[in-house]
């Protein structure tokens, strides 16, 4: 096994909150194992991750980020003028793909565990909005998901959403088969996101880049890049 290093010492090594590395750790971002009790991380992705250039300005808030999301998709996200012109300004200059770090508060992610049997009915289940792996096939992609679910759900609805099909929190990646990202609910009921099905495109491709696997990371990449491309062109126009 690689060398590892407990949550708290790669902490120290990139400069983090221990919360916010179990957060990479539990997104695939840093290979993670647990040990008796207690989570160790891979220390070269810990290395690599701290060479790594860091991302350029704050993080946006996850309201600012749906709004970039949205803004990058074509779609209007009614905000204050001001606003969305510092997100045109930001979608120019640094293209979705640069903006991806500081779009992480768009939700908080967690893995749960299924059986797998459930897992059809919980891609039907109306709370849950699809994206990565499964929203693949409705932005164009040719990925196949397996028998897991990556999507977005409502703060309000989240405990019900458990309940409802014996969701239980995952140990790890190995063990996780159900991604839940947990949208604030005034965010949430803003965007009038209750009823819908798919993610915006923008938000299926930022998943699939973020996944560990390389097929779902090439494919997400790619999407980003047609995005880039497009808005590029159709943001210059409305400059």
């Amino acid at each position: 096994m690689a060398h590892s290093v407990p949550i708290s010492e790669a902490a120290q090594i990139l400069k983090l909150s221990p919360a916010r590395v179990r957060v990479l750790a539990s997104r695939g971002q840093l290979p993670a194992t647990k040990i008796a009790d207690r989570w160790v991380v891979e220390l070269d992705a810990v290395e690599r991750r701290r060479k790594e250039n860091p991302p350029r300005g704050r993080r946006f808030t996850s309201r600012n980020s749906w709004a970039a999301l949205i803004l990058a998709s074509g779609e209007d996200p009614q905000v204050d003028p001001v606003v969305r012109s510092r997100l045109k300004r930001a979608l120019l200059l640094e293209g979705l793909r640069g903006l991806a770090p500081r779009l992480l508060n768009r939700a908080e992610v967690a893995l749960y565990k299924s059986h797998p049997g459930e897992i059809p009915y919980i891609l039907e289940d109306e709370a849950l909005m699809r994206s990565g792996i499964s929203a693949a096939g409705s932005v164009g992609s040719d990925l196949l998901a397996g028998r897991e679910v990556d999507g977005y759900v409502a703060e309000a609805e989240l405990e019900k959403f458990l309940s409802r099909h014996a969701l239980s929190p995952a140990a790890g990646d190995a063990k996780g088969n159900v991604r839940l990202r947990v949208v604030p609910d005034d965010v949430w009921n803003s965007l009038d996101f209750s009823g819908r099905s798919v993610a915006p495109k923008t938000a299926v491709a930022l998943d699939l880049a973020g996944e560990r696997d390389a097929r779902s990371q090439v494919a997400g990449k790619n999407l980003l890049q047609e995005i880039d491309r497009e808005n590029k062109k159709r943001l210059k126009r409305r400059w």
